[in-house]
């Protein structure tokens, strides 16, 4: 570890609470006819289930390609991560096994550091396997399982995937408003997921995952320094019953007898061949995960049919804390072993505190697809020293200030009467400029009332108009509305029996001295009447 990763990780850990949310992972998991998005919480001695949500698709995807239902796949993710609440920093997704090119390779002996360097060459790996060409546009990863320098011997664990294949889970979770940063081989996540939660008495003890998967069924043994995976090549035909399998209400009789014999005959000889061609211990017991909804007519169909090893379901929720509100989302599923791999992505993380690996949950591989992943680490550390610059900056500021007070007091002592005294002096003068204010703005207000009520008793000339209203509207027509406005303009509406009427009441006006000019006429027919309304100005009268 550099000087400067050392100062990172002691910063970082002293910026613990920044990184609180880090010890949790949200775990994407794509079931053939659903979407789990999961909160996981791993440490070393238990597994919390924080938060869960199950969101059944509307139909059954099965293994395709992700890309064929791309943005369905991301709206059914976004909307159980809403559900869930979810409120983790990191996210990660376990890709498909049938997607990478994975295989175990036996090299001279390297260190770690040599075989990071040699790698880098694009020929290294195939000097030691023929078929490992045109990794150009994969993403390649590798782990070294067992290195023993007097033997000269090495155990790589190699895996690689096009880069366009896990461009498309990456963007599934950002498109999903997640923060991706961890994608795995299925298959890692299935072995770390079991290894995690085996007792310690059982650790360097050699087992068998048979993982039942549409499409890509898989037998992958674990013992200390050796990896083994192998095929188990189940018929379209057996595949296709396996999927209505749970349906059917009984698997008894001679037909399901030869479904049985046929599916545990294909991974018995999947055992065979790693213990006989790989030299891999005979496995005690082989655990089971399927991928399936339910699991009781699988068990039926295959109890019994292992010989000296017997078939075990993993239960990968055992002894796993879990808020109550959220068993209803685990029990949409009968079967216990469906969240393997999600439990095997929450022992995964950044590890931006730089934590030993003693501190650690147990995991088997640690082979991270995503390259920003380490981009993403030293972002979130020079993060945590930005934070604790700043609380050092914070400290001086505080610092600086005490000791400027310190000095500043005698004088401020001093100064302390002759500053109240200015101040009472400027409230008294800031009273008496608002009083002055207010008695001038009541001024004003009375001035203008007065001004107000002059000119309505003076201007009589309302008075006088309605006084001779009665004279001024002839009995053949019908005042309907009058209106008056304090600028001496008057407005009357109504109907008349003629255009000669409105002409007289429009004559009167003048002839009774209300207006100098004659007022404006609007009329309209309607039928036998007409519709009037005259506007006038009258003369004002003192």
């Amino acid at each position: 570890m550099s000087r400067v990763e050392a100062f990172l990780g002691n910063a970082v850990q002293m910026a613990g609470p920044l990184f609180r949310l880090q010890k949790r992972i949200v775990a994407v998991k794509l079931h053939p006819d659903a979407v789990s998005v999961l909160q996981l919480h791993a440490d070393v001695e238990k597994s919390h289930l924080e938060r869960i949500v199950t969101w059944s698709l509307e139909n059954d995807i099965g293994r395709q390609p992700v890309h064929e239902n791309y943005r369905f796949l991301v709206d059914q993710i976004t909307a159980a991560a809403g559900e869930a609440g979810i409120d983790g920093v990191d996210a990660g997704i376990s890709v498909p096994a049938n997607l990478f090119d994975t295989r175990v390779l036996t090299l001279p002996y390297f260190s770690e550091d040599d075989l990071i360097a040699e790698a880098q060459e694009p020929e290294f790996w195939e000097e030691f396997d023929p078929e490992l060409t045109g990794l150009e546009g994969r993403i390649v990863k590798f782990q070294q399982i067992y290195a023993n320098e007097n033997e000269d011997r090495s155990v790589i664990l190699f895996s690689s995937i096009p880069e366009p294949e896990l461009a498309r889970y990456r963007g599934v979770l950002l498109d999903s408003n997640l923060l991706p940063v961890f994608i795995e081989n299925e298959l890692f996540s299935l072995v770390n997921g079991i290894y995690s939660r085996l007792p310690p008495e059982d650790l360097f003890k050699p087992f068998c995952v048979f993982h039942l998967c549409p499409g890509s069924s898989m037998v992958v043994g674990y013992t200390r320094g050796q990896l083994c995976m192998q095929k188990v090549d189940i018929s379209e035909f057996d595949e296709a019953l396996l999927l209505e399998l749970e349906e059917v209400d009984e698997v008894s009789g001679d037909f399901w007898d030869e479904v049985g014999i046929r599916i545990s005959e294909q991974v018995k000889q999947a055992i065979a061949y790693m213990v006989e061609e790989q030299q891999f211990p005979t496995p005690e017991r082989v655990f089971l995960v399927s991928e399936h909804k339910l699991l009781d007519n699988t068990l039926a169909l295959l109890d019994g049919r292992f010989d000296a090893a017997p078939i075990v379901p993993f239960d990968a929720l055992e002894n796993v804390g879990m808020p109550p509100a959220h068993t209803k989302y685990v029990d949409y599923f009968q079967n216990e072993t469906v969240f393997t791999s999600a439990l095997g992505l929450a022992t995964q993380g950044l590890n931006v505190e730089g934590k030993a690996d003693g501190s650690q949950h147990r995991k088997l591989i640690s082979m991270n697809f995503l390259d920003a992943a380490p981009t993403i680490r030293r972002n979130r550390q020079l993060a945590a020293v930005n934070r604790i610059l700043s609380a050092c900056i914070i400290a001086i500021m505080v610092l600086s200030g005490g000791i400027l007070g310190f000095n500043t007091v005698p004088t401020f002592l001093d100064t302390r009467a002759a500053s109240q005294q200015y101040d009472a002096a400027r409230a008294a003068a800031n009273t008496q400029s608002l009083r002055r204010k207010i008695n001038e703005k009541k001024l004003a207000e009375i001035n203008a009332a007065n001004a107000k009520v002059q000119s309505t008793v003076v201007n009589k000339s309302f008075t006088l108009f309605l006084e001779s209203l009665p004279s001024l509207i002839p009995a053949e027509a019908e005042l309907q509305e009058l209106s008056m406005k304090e600028d001496g303009t008057v407005m009357l509406t109504g109907l008349a029996t003629s255009n000669s009427i409105i002409n007289n009441i429009k004559k009167n006006f003048k002839d009774q001295k209300f207006t100098r000019r004659d007022p404006k006429v609007t009329t309209q027919r309607d039928g036998d009447l007409w519709n009037f309304s005259i506007s006038a100005n009258l003369l004002r009268v003192n």
